[in-house]
């Protein structure tokens, strides 16, 4: 689904400046979600996240004026298969909505467009240098929870470069390509995670 004019990204300067505005449309890829209760932070939806077939990687293919599509494999992410959406809160933190299932601090890396732990700003990144962030966009993922009906697990964190990727292939010893470890790629720690999907393509 196209990104429509109305629907932007906030930079943490203008969090931190005082002038946070959100610009959100009913149709547009990031829809607002109705909070679960009255003290409940707003949560929104982005659309359009897909698996990059050469590293491994969940990348975003809307808001491309935020972000650059750098595969540690080399040259831009290529997409294949299913088409993902994630939750997301705005949080300069990091933290905020998480509970028993939901772990945040998962940012959008701008030079790289992986989706990275922040706190692992410092690991390399395929873009040069660490992982880095401009939005606060705090992206909010569900875990240790199976593969419920509608959602792919198998998702996890690769320690090296503490960025999400793909698990899926370990049975046939594929790891795809960490911008850490460019012979035997990603290395899964920590929690099962478990993404939604918005549709099976």
């Amino acid at each position: 689904m196209p990104e429509e004019s109305g629907s932007r990204w906030l930079p943490r300067r203008s969090v931190l400046a005082g002038a946070v505005a959100l610009s959100i449309s009913a149709v547009a890829v990031e829809s607002v979600l109705a909070p679960t209760g009255a003290a409940a932070e707003p949560r929104y939806t982005m659309d359009g996240w897909r698996f990059c077939v050469k590293c491994f990687e969940l990348f975003p293919t809307t808001n491309t004026t935020y972000y650059k599509s750098v595969c540690p494999a080399g040259g831009s992410h290529q997409a294949a298969g299913w088409t993902f959406r994630l939750t997301y809160n705005v949080s300069v933190a990091g933290g905020d909505g998480e509970d028993a299932h939901t772990q945040g601090n998962w940012r959008l890396c701008w030079k790289c467009a992986a989706v990275f732990w922040a706190p692992g700003s410092s690991k390399p990144c395929a873009g040069g240098g660490g992982h880095d962030y401009v939005s606060t966009a705090q992206f909010l993922l569900p875990f240790n929870i199976g593969q419920p009906a509608g959602m792919q697990n198998q998702w996890r964190f690769c320690f090296k470069c503490s960025a999400l990727f793909y698990n899926g292939y370990a049975y046939r010893g594929e790891y795809g390509r960490c911008p850490y470890d460019y012979i035997w790629g990603h290395t899964a720690a920590g929690y099962d995670f478990a993404i939604p999907v918005s549709a099976y393509t």
